[in-house]
């Protein structure tokens, strides 16, 4: 196709990507618009197909590599660059996690304006992975399908409503899609399962169960099946481990975790903070705080407290040694950030899924007077696009 002919959705074209953009994509350019490319590596040469026009930008898939990266590699799962699961399983896993690092950096950059962090320029920020044993498969403990017919299960094709039929799943746990799709003459709509790390592996029913049993350092909770917890196997141990080491509690502080969900951080805090002190714990789902008071009986230091978090923090007028900030993927906001600088003494340990989100809310932390002195960044979600960071700031 000429430079001179209307691009097309259909139309196949020759790209050089440029890098990696947030959200699974990186960035092309086509007679001078910007591409957001699906299954490419910065630095190849590659022919895609252009999916979606907009005024300002085109979506596309590659379909033959022209000139491949170091970095490529074969993918393992059948369905990759057809299910909309996974973003990078033509990625080798340790240059994932340095695309991951490059879109933090990035995000931090524009939307906070971050410099430094961790005493060192944020070009040296690095992502890493959650163990030494990660191998980018069978991570994932929370799962949902689609049913396809009652007779089989599927998941969706990126940004599109048509499912796939699959026979597993590699990134999620061992046995998942079997059990789902033993299941799938029962009842109507998607089909969750759940896994916890006691080994129960059980779908997900209308009410949010069954009960699960998990076990987090010498801490156990039972929770609702349904209930928020995070979906990587590793993932609770080694959050929990930093948001402790960046709060750095002790005997008789005070400190406040909001979005808890079913307490996670807020027990193991409260062992920190011991009965001479005080955990607030805020929730809105309610089945999340329920789980949190069952399995969070013996803590008398624990105030546990349902309510949305932002009409919640407008009405207290107490202090906090430190905020813990755990929020939804589109962050915390400015109404309640301003709300946490007025509150907040020492630190604010925030815990974001999402790097553009923790850009935003870094930005109005800086402008209340508070610096970014510590963060890591957790490959949380391999072979996808996402990531975890959990931050401190700190106010001078």
């Amino acid at each position: 196709m000429t430079e001179t002919q209307e691009t097309r959705i259909g139309d196949v074209v020759e790209l050089t990507v440029d890098k990696v953009a947030n959200g699974g994509f990186c960035i092309a350019r086509h007679n001078g618009q910007v591409v957001f490319l699906r299954h490419g590596i910065p630095g190849e040469v590659v022919r895609a197909e252009i999916t979606d026009i907009s005024k300002k930008f085109l979506r596309a898939d590659v379909v033959e590599v022209v000139t491949a990266s170091e970095h490529r590699t074969p993918a393992p799962c059948s369905y990759a660059g057809t299910c909309g699961g996974c973003d990078w399983q033509h990625v080798s896993l340790s240059h994932q996690r340095e695309l991951k690092s490059e879109v933090v950096r990035e995000q931090l950059a524009h939307l906070g304006g971050i410099t430094h962090v961790n005493g060192k320029p944020l070009a040296e920020f690095a992502v890493v992975a959650l163990s030494p044993q990660e191998t980018g498969l069978r991570w994932r403990t929370r799962n949902r399908y689609s049913r396809i017919g009652g007779v089989s299960v599927g998941l969706k094709m990126t940004r599109s409503h048509t499912v796939i039929e699959i026979e597993d799943c590699l990134i999620a746990v061992e046995g998942s899609v079997a059990l789902a799709q033993a299941k799938v003459h029962l009842g109507t709509g998607d089909i969750s399962t759940a896994q916890s790390s006691s080994g129960q592996h059980v779908v997900v029913d209308q009410r949010g169960g069954p009960w699960l049993d998990e076990t987090v350092g010498d801490r156990s909770w039972r929770i609702h099946a349904g209930s928020f917890w995070q979906v990587h196997k590793d993932a609770p141990e080694v959050f929990v481990q930093t948001v402790r080491r960046f709060a750095n509690l002790k005997a008789g502080d005070k400190a406040l975790d909001l979005y808890a969900g079913a307490g996670l951080f807020a027990a193991s805090l409260g062992a920190d903070v011991r009965e001479s002190g005080e955990v607030v714990a805020v929730e809105s789902v309610i089945d999340s705080m329920r789980d949190a008071r069952r399995s969070c009986s013996d803590l008398p230091q624990l105030d546990l407290i349902t309510a949305d978090v932002r009409k919640w923090i407008t009405q207290i007028a107490e202090d906090f040694e430190v905020v813990i900030l755990d929020p939804p993927r589109a962050g915390a906001g400015l109404e309640v950030i301003t709300e946490i600088d007025r509150i907040t003494k020492r630190a604010v340990v925030y815990v974001a899924c999402e790097p553009s989100a923790l850009g935003r809310d870094a930005k109005y932390l800086a402008d209340a007077g508070w610096t970014m002195t510590q963060l890591v960044g957790l490959d949380a979600f391999p072979m996808t696009g996402h990531v975890e960071c959990i931050a401190l700031f700190e106010r001078f």
